[in-house]
């Protein structure tokens, strides 16, 4: 279990990685591209590949009776998606680290849960809408030193300062709504929750509060570049944000998307730009696409070829390099009786036949001949990883026909 634990997170850790390197080939494009890389990045913590690898398993065909054989070898790529063996790991270390992490995650929960009663008690207590703004999206206003922001993740509902229609101009406040409602179309309150779960279970992993600054960045930035697309006046919009940012505290948490966010200078200076943002050119887009492809098809497509290598080592058929006539039973002889007997067994390290049993006969009379012929089969040892192992499974049929006074 741990072993697969840490797998996972070395899998999860190599995939943020990859990330990273293409979100900064993609720096001067569109905000919202940057933002689906880091959204990917955080949900891949909560999708181990093997859940895709037991998925191709399933799909794999199974083999009853295949025609060759195949030597089962350790994959480089295999190595490097799990590096962590199953074994080696001291229970006690075990204990120690499970019992660490659940109380890293329970405090973190518990202040999650305390920021978030925060910011329900303000809506609470905040007075309904004064002025509509023409959308579906309730608004509250709130005495407390707060920005504007959209709070709460199934019913959210706009929250504004009660004197920001005094401190910001009617075009400022178009601009600061025309954010706000971004957001909402979006649903960032919904993919921020998911984040804080990903750092609520894997609260020690440096990366994923990392992950979790660059989708605040990118998502206030893919709002702005939408505002600015919408026709508002830039200069008018960048002034909004300064003047927010200087009079109010921002947002406690990532489920509640506000307007200051991060990087002010960074922003500012986007909003400002005389050029339009750079839109994703066709080619970037078809390598994007086809890089989500293979992030789900090579686990699935290694689960399958794993599972179609074991199904065949398992149940393949293969030939003694001994193989010992058994005794035709004289009472079958005498009465010209033909049959024949399946016999089942293991191949053990040495090569030797154990544990035999039948598995179907015409006759009983056939059955302890075969039985006693099976176990003096001799076979090249299986090796897996350069290692013997045992084959269970191993089928031999054998044939009595009277004209020949032997076996096929």
């Amino acid at each position: 279990m741990i072993a697969s634990f840490l797998n996972h997170l070395w899998q999860s850790t190599l995939f943020a990685l990859a990330v990273a390197l293409v979100v900064r080939m993609l720096r001067n494009d569109a905000a919202r591209v940057r933002y689906a890389l880091w959204l990917a990045a955080s949900l891949k913590f909560l999708v181990p590949f093997a859940v895709l690898s037991a998925l191709g398993a399933a799909l794999a065909p199974a083999f009853e009776r295949p025609m060759l054989e195949i030597t089962a070898g350790a994959i480089p790529l295999e190595r490097l998606a799990a590096p962590v063996g199953s074994d080696g790991i001291p229970r006690a270390i075990v204990v120690g680290l499970v019992v660490v992490w659940i109380g890293g995650a329970m405090l973190v929960l518990l202040q999650t849960v305390r920021r978030m009663r925060r910011l329900a008690a303000l809506v609470e207590r905040a007075s309904p809408e004064r002025a509509s703004f023409g959308a579906a999206l309730p608004v509250r206003y709130s005495s407390a030193q707060v920005e504007p922001a959209l709070v709460g993740i199934m019913r959210p509902v706009l929250l504004l300062p009660t004197d920001v229609e005094a401190r910001l101009s009617p075009a400022q406040l178009e601009a600061v709504i025309a954010h706000e409602l971004c957001h909402w179309r979006r649903r960032d309150n919904l993919t921020g929750a998911l984040h804080m779960l990903v750092e609520t279970l894997f609260w020690f992993h440096p990366l994923v509060w990392w992950i979790g600054a660059r989708l605040v960045e990118e998502r206030e930035r893919a709002c702005d570049e939408a505002v600015v697309a919408a026709g508002h006046d830039r200069r008018t919009y960048a002034e909004a944000i300064l003047g927010v940012a200087e009079l109010r505290v921002a947002s406690p948490i990532k489920c509640a998307a506000g307007v200051g966010g991060v990087d002010l200078k960074g922003r500012i200076t986007a909003v400002m730009r005389s050029q339009a943002m750079k839109e994703l050119g066709i080619h970037k887009k078809v390598l994007l696409h086809l890089g989500a492809a293979a992030a789900i098809a090579l686990p699935v497509a290694g689960g399958w070829l794993a599972a179609s290598a074991d199904a065949l080592a398992q149940v393949e058929e293969f030939l003694p390099i001994v193989k010992v006539a058994p005794e035709y039973p004289p009472e079958a002889a005498e009465i010209g009786l033909e049959g024949y007997v399946i016999v089942e067994f293991t191949v053990n390290e040495e090569g030797s036949v154990e544990d035999p049993f039948i598995v179907e006969s015409s006759s009983p009379i056939f059955e302890q001949a075969a039985l006693d012929a099976a176990r003096k089969f001799k076979y090249q040892p299986r090796l897996v990883n350069g290692v013997p192992v045992k084959v269970p499974g191993v089928r031999n049929r054998i044939t009595y026909v009277v004209e020949h006074d032997d076996f096929v």
